[in-house]
Formats: C-alpha cells, structure tokens, sequence
C-alpha cells in the first residue's frame, strides 16, 4: 500500500450528536494528526461543548489532544442552542466526567500560535458557529491565512434553512461571523445544507449498524438514542461528518467557487446565505459522492485493524 501523508487537522466544534460522530471519524482517520480542538458556543453552552470535547477524547484515549475553549457569546447577542435537536447535554449517551481539562490558552491564541508554527501545513475543520475563526481574523490579521484550507460546514446557499426558512443554524447562531469568514478572501470548502441533505441515515439503517470498534460502536450509541428522542424522527443528516470527510477525501464532492453574501441586518432574513452572482474563493459544494462518504462512514465501523487511509 502507499504511503499516505499524514495531514495535520485542527477541529473547531461545538459538540452535539453530528460533531461528535465527525470527531470520532477524524480520530479514526490514520492520515489526519488532530492537533487540536477548539470549542465554540452553538449547539450547548461553551462549558457544556467542552466537557463534551475532553469527554469523547477520553473515551478514545487520545487525551494527549489539547482542548482549548473559545468564544462564550457570538459576535452579537447570545447563542440560541439546539437543545431540541441534541438533548441539553449535547450528546444522547451520557459519557463519564473527564479527568482532563482545557489547556490554558484559549482558542484564538492557540489557533493563531500553531498556524504560526506550521504555516500551510494546517487544515481547519470548522463544525459550528464561526465565532472563533472571526475573532482570529480580527485579532491576528493574517492568521488564517496560513492555514493549507479550510472547510466550514454551514448554510443554506439558495435552499431553505433548518432554524427558519432562510438559515441555516451555524450561520443562524453568528451571522456576522460568517459573513467576515465568507467575505475575508481565504479560500475555503463550504459544505451547506443542499450538501448536507444528500447523505442521510434512516431510523432503520441505524438500528442494522454493526461496530465493530470502540469509537464506531459509539457513534451507532448516538446515532440509535438520538431516534430514540422522538419517534418521529425518520433520517439524520451527516452535516458535520459530511464536512470531516470532504476535509478528508476531497474527491467525494465537487464545488462551485462563488462568492457568498449572509444577511445580517434583515432579521426576517438573518444568517440567510445566497451566491452573489460572481466568481469567488468560497467553494460551494454541488454534488457529493454518496457511495463515497458511506464508505467512510462503514469505515467508522470496521475493526480496528482497519484504520482509514486518505486520498487528499
């Protein structure tokens, strides 16, 4: 087999039940050395996301991965949670306390001082709110920058959203950090919800999940107790995994590089997002390769021996 390169990640999230099958599926990813977590507000309160973080490290025995927390509050207001979607811990499958705690240094420092150290070296997975990488725009011009991309999942180019009928809940929960990220001219994969939709687990293909791993038996858990919430609950959308696995394998998607507009003065239209009509650095992702993001996700499952090699 050919040697794959070993691509350095850091992951900014906010984990609810789809970070935390992302997270797990780069953790299986022999090719990606996650250098860090960063955590955001969004889907839970910050504090609640980063016990979540340590919590899924910990249970992975990967707890030599720093964690360090970020931004409390978006750039405006207050974040509004998922509470609904995710339970009020995050997760649908209590994990036990952490016995690690976050580094010292919070996310913008740490971020700005490991791209510093290796520029173009670092992918940026970004699963939430886009609070973070907006304050590192303001605060180390430059920065960004310096990351080899960036792959944000988040938006609803064009189509309906998911928390109104214009937005999507990412850019829903920070629309002007989104539009500083979108308009600061780093280039970057944006996997939005015309994606996201097009790879989707039903409530009977995840009761026929067979782990056959630690991590993949607890993605199955989350997946499993997250049906179990409402009986009405028929598909689960892979947002966040879809994103960890374009930032993994790029040939399981095809973009359109535009530039994209987020509304963030209308509030019947907040955090709406639409192509501007002119060509641009934000790839927006069309099609995806279903058969090839499933491939992952059934990697997520195989033995440990089977740990995932990358393709770029």
């Amino acid at each position: 087999m050919t040697d794959i390169p070993v691509k350095k990640v850091m992951i900014d999230t906010d984990p609810g039940v789809d970070d935390a099958i992302a997270i797990l599926m780069a953790l299986r990813f022999s090719s990606f050395q996650v250098l860090g977590l960063t955590t955001v507000g969004g889907n839970v309160p910050l504090a609640r996301g980063t016990r979540n973080a340590l919590a899924l490290l910990e249970y992975a025995g990967r707890t030599e991965i720093p964690v360090s927390r970020g931004s409390a509050l978006p750039i405006r207001g207050q974040y509004g949670y998922s509470f609904p979607v995710h339970g009020a811990s995050g997760l649908t499958r209590r994990l036990p306390n952490p016995s690690s705690r976050p580094i010292d240094q919070r996310a913008v420092d740490f971020l700005a001082g490991e791209l510093g150290k290796q520029p173009g070296e670092i992918l940026l997975i970004a699963l939430g709110p886009l609070t973070n990488l907006a304050n590192l725009l303001t605060r180390y011009p430059g920065s960004l920058e310096q990351a080899s991309g960036l792959v944000v999942m988040g938006g609803a180019v064009d189509v309906p959203g998911n928390v109104t009928g214009h937005a999507e809940f990412n850019f829903y929960s920070d629309p002007e950090a989104a539009k500083m990220v979108l308009s600061s001219g780093v280039p970057l994969t944006l996997i939005d919800l015309a994606a996201s939709r097009q790879v989707a687990i039903d409530r009977q293909a995840a009761r026929e999940l067979k782990p056959r791993n630690n991590l993949g038996g607890l993605a199955a858990q989350l997946l499993n107790n997250w049906f179990r919430r409402d009986p009405g609950r028929q598909r689960f959308f892979f947002h966040d995994p879809l994103a960890m696995a374009a930032a993994f394998d790029s040939t399981i998607v095809n973009t359109q590089n535009v530039q994209v507009a987020v509304e963030t003065a209308d509030p019947v239209r907040l955090g709406e997002s639409r192509i501007s009509g002119r060509p641009g650095l934000v790839g927006v992702v069309r099609q995806v390769d279903q058969d090839g993001f499933f491939r992952l996700f059934d990697d997520l499952m195989s033995p440990d021996q089977g740990a995932i090699q990358g393709h770029g």
